[in-house]
């Protein structure tokens, strides 16, 4: 099993194309299960619209963790002014879409404004910089000292990891040996994790998108236009 995951961290040209229609439709089934998201809704509720907005685009849905909930018998309801991360996986023809937002419902608290502000910043810079020759504690260091020169301290981890026929698709996992300090390639596709979940800040939040590394640098392979969903 770790000798197909270290194999597959680079994608052929075949899984590009399906990675980039499975990271896409995953998108477009998150945003729209957020825009039929109403102050008074619930957790399950979301979950629900997701699955299916997938299973509309030929895609099965994995799992859709809400407001650092992954588990799907919980229930909440949804209130004006609540401030939640979501983080959505999907699959199309065995090949994975990964997608993080925080969404907003009516004005968040002026902390959670200033957050995702920061992450925002800090993602940007580090998909500027990403590209070959870069290792996973590159991509690490970067989004923590993007964080400092904004001059906030919140405790963002930046992980990387590779995603295709797994959602984490890379060795270290189960009863792999411990995640080693990967050396970016061309061909490879990332997610790199921004939550935020410690308390104290009034919510939730996460700023998730895949990247295809190429020849000098990296490309998104999913909208990236709404770094903060507001409804």
């Amino acid at each position: 099993d770790d000798a197909l995951r270290r194999i597959r961290l680079v994608k052929s040209p075949v899984e590009i194309t399906l990675m980039r229609q499975a990271a896409q439709g995953n998108v477009d089934a998150a945003l729209e299960a957020i825009g039929k998201v109403r102050a008074g809704g619930s957790y399950r509720g979301l979950r629900s619209e997701f699955f299916a907005a997938a299973a509309r685009r030929g895609q099965r849905g994995v799992f859709m963790v809400v407001d650092r909930v992954s588990d799907e018998s919980f229930d909440a309801e949804l209130r004006d002014g609540q401030a939640f991360l979501i983080d959505c996986v999907s699959e199309y023809e065995g090949y994975h879409g990964d997608y993080g937002r925080t969404v907003f419902i009516g004005e968040p608290p002026a902390a959670m404004r200033k957050v995702t502000t920061a992450i925002g910043q800090a993602w940007d810079r580090v998909r500027d910089e990403l590209k070959p020759g870069m290792r996973f504690s590159d991509i690490r260091a970067t989004g923590q000292a993007a964080l400092a020169d904004a001059g906030v301290n919140y405790r963002v981890p930046f992980n990387p990891h590779s995603v295709g026929l797994y959602h984490t698709d890379h060795t270290g996992f189960g009863t792999s040996p411990p995640i080693g300090d990967v050396l970016l390639e061309p061909g490879m596709i990332l997610s790199i994790d921004c939550p935020l979940i410690e308390s104290g800040v009034g919510g939730s939040a996460h700023l998730e998108d895949l990247v295809l590394i190429t020849a000098d640098g990296s490309e998104a392979i999913n909208d990236t236009s709404q770094q903060v969903i507001q409804l």
